[in-house]
């Protein structure tokens, strides 16, 4: 993707501000989101490959549960015993829909909930060793059903796609709850 720079103010030109002949017709903006007509595409474009390629991974790695579940068990493995509503909070789901998730995961014997030692009213879920057995399998499916798509991609596409994996990630660990 070829693009030019967004132009930067001139000292006597405040950003935000245009000025001279072309000043009506100019657009200056403090990001290249907002200049580059291609990057003012990227947030949407994004959001919508990354469910999309989520969605074909999953189908490429059927291990029982699906990918919801295998998203909710990794958050917990993760991050360690969580209470219903920070499950529910972390989903972006109600609690109600959190509850029976994990009671579905309970059933299947991937998670257990136990008692809060902090608060009697609540309890904390946690992997099995079942459950941590299963996701690691659901991860070598995941592995070799995705890489399988991968493997044909030159070498720069895949350090590409690394770097970009690492960004995801980063933005991800910075804004998730």
């Amino acid at each position: 993707m070829t693009r030019t720079p967004p132009s930067t103010p001139s000292p006597q030109t405040p950003a935000g501000t245009t000025s001279g002949p072309e000043g009506d017709a100019a657009l200056d903006a403090a990001t290249p989101l907002a200049v580059d007509p291609v990057l003012a595409e990227l947030p949407q474009h994004l959001a919508l490959v990354c469910s999309q390629f989520a969605r074909l991974a999953a189908r490429r790695s059927e291990v029982g549960v699906g990918s919801v579940s295998w998203r909710v068990v990794a958050t917990i493995e993760r991050l360690g015993p969580l209470r219903l509503s920070e499950i529910a909070e972390r989903e972006r789901v109600s609690r109600p829909t959190a509850t029976t998730v994990i009671k579905r995961l309970e059933e299947e014997g991937l998670v257990r909930r136990e008692a809060d030692p902090t608060d009697s009213r609540s309890s904390l879920v946690s992997t099995t060793e079942a459950g941590s057995a299963q996701l690691a399998a659901w991860r070598g499916q995941l592995a070799t059903g995705v890489g399988a798509l991968l493997e044909p991609l030159p070498e720069e596409d895949l350090a590409t796609l690394a770097r970009a994996s690492e960004l995801l990630a980063r933005i991800l660990e910075s804004h998730d709850g």
